[in-house]
């Protein structure tokens, strides 16, 4: 925040809407003089709120190690302990646990029904859990950032390229590879750094 200083005059400010209402952050014009004690005050408050607004904010698993979806990751993080593939089948069944069966995906009793459908050995996942801290996450979470990574799902080439997807439904077996081939094509045309199809109501699902 920089806000924008003029004197000798009241400033206004557009109603009293929040962050929750939706409204969209811009920078005020704050109005002041060099006589009131409020005008002093409130330039006092802005310098400070400016200030620490320039502070580097601690990532959300220093703020709160119990964020949503947080705990899923260390449970991730775990299950990779077993290995590649046993990493991989432990996240595909959480998402599925999710996302199909509505199952709550931060909770240990679903951390460990997942395990057990994915083969892991479950007294040694519990081990590997209660070990388990966010310094792959935050590995994974500054080279996303290094990439330019914005939303998820994003699938980062080799050298470099990226592509972040919105898939509204679940792409069927059968058209699941022309898909894939599809990007891997545009992939090839270094020219092309975006497609992109507008959003409108309508377009996308709910």
């Amino acid at each position: 925040m920089a806000p924008n200083y003029r004197s000798h005059s009241a400033g206004g400010l557009a109603g009293p809407r929040t962050l929750d209402d939706g409204m969209i952050l811009s920078e005020p014009t704050v109005y002041i003089d060099f006589l009131c004690p409020w005008a002093y005050r409130g330039a006092m408050w802005l310098a400070e709120v400016e200030a620490r607004q320039g502070l580097p904010q601690p990532a959300v698993w220093e703020r709160n190690p119990q964020a949503n979806g947080l705990p899923a990751f260390l449970a991730a993080t775990a299950a990779r302990a077993q290995g590649v593939e046993a990493g991989e089948r432990f996240r595909l069944g959480l998402q599925r646990a999710r996302h199909e069966d509505h199952l709550p995906v931060d909770q240990q009793t679903t951390h460990r029904l997942v395990a057990e459908r994915a083969g892991l050995d479950v007294a040694r996942f519990e081990r590997d859990l209660e070990q388990s801290d966010f310094t792959t996450l935050a590995g994974e979470h500054a080279e996303a950032v290094r990439r330019g990574v914005f939303g998820v799902p994003t699938l980062v080439w080799p050298e470099g390229r990226s592509y972040y997807l919105k898939i509204t439904e679940l792409i069927p077996a059968g058209r699941s590879v022309a898909l894939y081939d599809a990007i891997e094509t545009v992939h090839r045309f270094g020219e092309v750094i975006e497609i992109k199809t507008p959003e409108s109501e309508g377009t996308l699902a709910a």
